[in-house]
């Protein structure tokens, strides 16, 4: 992902909205460069041409500011997975449009969102990431168990499974080099293997 370029006279007067992003911008920017750790009101406030007080009046203090950045990146992937869920109508069509929708978001911001994703010892990253998976295993568990006949549970727990080793389908492809378009139909491959064997082994309690 390319750094963005920063936005002359930083200092200058900005809408509260405006300048709110571009403090988030900056902190992007330094966690793409240092990692997490490098980020700190004074650091953020230095960078974007600002007072440190100013940056107060928008964040209460660094774990609040890495909150912000993490839920504008999240919201961008939800949207991104939001569009094309539109026209997805089997379990299958989900998993393939949030597979892509994943790997389309990884491409431009994978580093950034990768870095926050990981940030636990940040004051409330943790469990705001926890909450997002755990959102994200309910809905895809739901469908599984309406579509497969799979008990609630169940499915949620295969979900679970599925979401968590999409990290490492995705370092298969930008670590390890593999074609995007064959690690992505090996995941699906994968999941939906699962899912139907899960569907078989309840078959008999369904007749």
């Amino acid at each position: 992902m390319a750094v963005p370029s920063r936005p002359p006279n930083r200092g200058s007067r900005l809408p509260r909205e405006r300048r709110r992003e571009q403090l988030l911008d900056v902190t992007a920017e330094l966690v793409l460069r240092g990692g997490v750790e490098a980020v700190t009101m004074e650091g953020v406030a230095a960078a974007a041409g600002v007072s440190k007080g100013l940056g107060y009046a928008y964040f209460a203090n660094r774990a609040e500011l890495l909150q912000a950045l993490l839920d504008r990146e999240r919201a961008g992937l939800q949207a991104r997975v939001a569009a094309a869920l539109e026209t997805a109508t089997t379990f299958e069509d989900r998993i393939r449009a949030t597979t892509a929708g994943w790997f389309d978001t990884v491409e431009e911001h994978g580093a950034l969102l990768g870095a926050l994703l990981q940030a636990i010892r940040v004051d409330g990253l943790q469990a705001t990431r926890d909450a997002y998976y755990r959102q994200i295993e309910d809905f895809y568990g739901g469908l599984a168990a309406e579509e497969f006949g799979i008990p609630q549970e169940e499915a949620v727990t295969a979900a679970a499974i599925f979401i968590s080793g999409l990290n490492g389908v995705v370092d298969r492809w930008t670590v390890a080099g593999r074609p995007r378009a064959e690690v992505e139909e090996t995941y699906i491959t994968a999941v939906m293997g699962a899912v139907r064997a899960l569907a078989e082994a309840h078959a008999p309690a369904r007749r």
